[in-house]
């Protein structure tokens, strides 16, 4: 039987990672990343299926009514990334300023202005507004955690640090067999959903595990900084998900 983990995480946060490191070193399982919800959304407690799941982007409409079958004998299992808040504030302003298509004049100059925000870093200013996105979908996750006896999560540092450790303990949550042979990405991953696999999931650019390993991410915090990611993280949240606030 087919094991189908619906999977949560915010952007920047590793979820195709997770979802490559699953569906290629677990027997007959399938992350959902965009069926019965957005990955990168808020836990819904209950499915709308008359909205549609846009599954021509993703599934097979067999497929879709297969998972249906399975979430409404309530045997969907589910799991929520997590990355250590330094790391993620990090990416995500690299990701909030990445290169978009210039297609006018204005596009040249807003592409010049991500540029420069790319090169200066994540600025005291920006954690605020960050980390509001961050404590509604933490929320929302910590929550179905708590409360669902099939939801579990996984940090991204734990699988970097001990990947086949890490897996062997999902495997054990979902009741999934490992298979012999254990695939770990080498290269950066790149963005993706429904349709990542092994063949299309990494891009041909070294990843630097130590960065994460080692907390490199930390020095370029300063105090004030600092101050901003206390004032502005759930702190209980953090707590519960297993980060320390510094």
């Amino acid at each position: 039987m087919t094991t189908y983990v619906k999977q949560y995480g915010i952007q920047r946060s590793c979820t195709n990672f997770v979802k490559i490191l699953l569906e290629n070193n677990l027997e007959d399982t399938v992350v959902l990343t965009n069926v019965l919800g957005w990955k990168h959304g808020p836990h819904n407690e209950k499915v709308d299926w008359d909205a549609g799941q846009n599954i021509e982007n993703y599934i097979s409409t067999e497929d879709l009514e297969r998972i249906r079958e399975e979430y409404e004998a309530e045997r969907i299992q589910y799991i929520v990334c997590l990355k250590d808040p330094y790391a993620w504030l990090l990416s995500y302003s690299k990701y909030s300023n990445r290169h978009d298509k210039v297609r006018s004049l204005s596009g040249l100059v807003s592409e010049g202005q991500k540029f420069a925000a790319r090169k200066r870093g994540i600025q005291p200013g920006e954690i605020g507004g960050y980390l509001e996105k961050w404590n509604l979908l933490h929320r929302s996750w910590a929550e179905l955690n708590d409360e669902n006896s099939k939801c579990t999560t996984t940090k991204f540092e734990d699988l970097l640090e001990n990947p086949q450790f890490e897996i062997g303990k999902l495997a054990n949550f979902f009741n999934a067999q490992m298979k012999e042979d254990f695939y770990l990405p080498e290269k950066r991953m790149k963005r993706g959903g429904e349709k990542m696999d092994m063949e299309n999931a990494t891009e041909n650019a070294e990843f630097d595990r130590k960065y994460y390993t080692e907390k490199r991410y930390q020095s370029h915090f300063n105090e004030e900084m600092l101050a901003e990611v206390r004032k502005h993280i759930d702190l209980e949240v953090a707590e519960r998900l297993g980060y320390k606030i510094i």
